[in-house]
C-alpha cells in the first residue's frame, strides 16, 4: 500500500501546508518528517490529481474562457544560461478558465513557443463546448491555432492589451504612479474582435491573471526572488498539478461560496483534503499491485535461472 509510512491525517496535513506556501523544509520541520516523505507525497498525488482533471475536466457548457499563460523558470534563469538545456531554464504555465464557475480545467507547463501553444489550444478545444466566447492577450499564435482547432463557426474571440502608465509620472495627490519594481500602474485595456462578434464588454483576461497571482504568492516555487524555484522539471510540473487539483477541487472560491468543481458542475460537494488522500491511493494500488507481481516473476525468473545454472553444472561434474 502507499505511504506506510505517513498516516492519512498527516498526509492532509502536509498537503494543506504545501498548498499554502510553505516550503518542503519547514513542512519538514513542521510534521516530523523526512524531505523524501514530502517529495513523494508531491509526485504521487500531483500525478493523481492531474489524471483525475484529465479525465474528468470534459464537454464543460462555458460561456466564457480565458487562456493566458505565466513565467517561471526551473534550475535558472533562462538569461543567465550560457547553453539552451531541454529541462532547465525559463517555463511557462499556459492555463484556460471558465470565467463563471472560476475553473482551471486545461493547463500545460511548457516553453513558450509555437509547439506548445498549439498542444494547449488543441487541450482546450476538446474539452469545451460551443457556443463559447474566447479571450487571450495579443501573443500572435493563439489566433491561428483557435481557428485551427476551433474551426470557424459556433464561437467567438477576442483579445485584450494592457495599457501602462507612463513610469516616473506623479498622481494629483503628489505620489509616483510606478510600483516598488518600476512597472507603472494599469491606465485602461483595449479590447478587439478578432473572429466572430464577441462580448467586448465581457471579454477580460482578468479572471486567469488573478488565478496567475495566487499562483506566484501561494506556491513557492513561482514566488520571485527565493530560493524556492524548481530544480526538477518534473516535480515542477507535478506541484502546478497538485496546486491547482486543490484549487478546483477542494478551496471554496470566495466569491462562488463553493469549490469551482462544484460550480462547474463536475461534484456534488468540495473535497475534503482526505478525500484527495483516498483518491490518491486508489489511483496508486493498481500501480504498486503490478510493480509488486513484476518484482515476484523477477525474482521467481533469477531464482529459476540459478537452479537451473547449478543443475547444469551437477551434471557437468558427474
Amino acid at each position: 500500500m502507499a505511504y506506510q509510512r505517513l498516516s492519512k491525517s498527516k498526509r492532509a496535513l502536509v498537503l494543506s501546508a504545501l498548498c499554502e506556501g510553505t516550503p518542503i523544509n519547514a513542512v519538514a520541520r513542521m510534521f516530523g518528517v523526512g524531505k523524501n516523505s514530502i517529495a513523494r507525497v508531491i509526485e504521487e498525488t500531483g500525478e493523481a490529481l492531474s489524471h483525475y482533471m484529465r479525465e474528468n475536466f470534459r464537454d464543460l457548457p462555458c460561456k466564457r474562457i480565458e487562456l493566458d499563460e505565466q513565467w517561471q523558470y526551473v534550475g535558472k534563469h533562462g538569461q543567465r544560461m550560457q547553453k539552451k538545456e531541454r529541462e532547465r531554464g525559463d517555463f511557462w504555465l499556459w492555463a484556460a478558465i471558465d470565467a463563471d464557475t472560476k475553473i482551471v480545467f486545461s493547463f500545460l507547463v511548457a516553453r513558450r513557443d509555437w509547439q506548445a501553444s498549439e498542444d494547449f489550444v488543441e487541450d482546450v478545444s476538446k474539452r469545451v463546448r460551443k457556443p463559447v466566447q474566447i479571450a487571450t492577450d495579443q501573443h500572435r499564435s493563439y489566433a491561428k491555432h483557435i481557428r485551427a482547432f476551433f474551426g470557424y463557426e459556433g464561437y467567438s474571440y477576442g483579445t485584450e492589451t494592457k495599457i501602462f502608465g507612463e513610469p516616473g509620472r506623479f498622481n494629483p495627490d503628489g505620489w509616483p504612479e510606478s510600483r516598488k519594481n518600476g512597472i507603472p500602474p494599469i491606465v485602461t485595456s483595449e479590447r478587439e474582435a478578432v473572429i466572430g462578434s464577441p462580448d467586448l464588454g465581457s471579454l477580460t483576461t482578468s479572471h486567469i491573471e488573478r488565478v496567475f497571482l495566487s499562483v506566484r504568492q501561494q506556491l513557492t516555487r513561482f514566488t520571485r526572488s527565493t530560493l524556492g524555484y524548481s530544480k526538477n522539471l518534473r516535480m515542477h510540473k507535478l506541484s502546478v498539478a497538485l496546486y491547482l487539483g486543490i484549487y478546483n477541487l477542494v478551496r471554496k472560491h470566495k466569491t462562488l461560496g463553493t469549490t469551482p468543481a462544484v460550480a462547474a458542475c463536475i461534484d456534488e460537494k468540495p473535497w475534503a483534503l482526505e478525500d484527495v488522500v483516498e483518491m490518491t491511493d486508489a489511483y496508486w494500488q493498481p500501480k504498486y499491485e503490478a510493480q509488486k507481481q513484476a518484482a515476484a516473476l523477477a525474482k521467481r525468473g533469477v531464482e529459476d535461472e540459478i537452479f537451473f545454472a547449478a543443475l547444469k553444472i551437477r551434471k557437468t561434474i558427474t
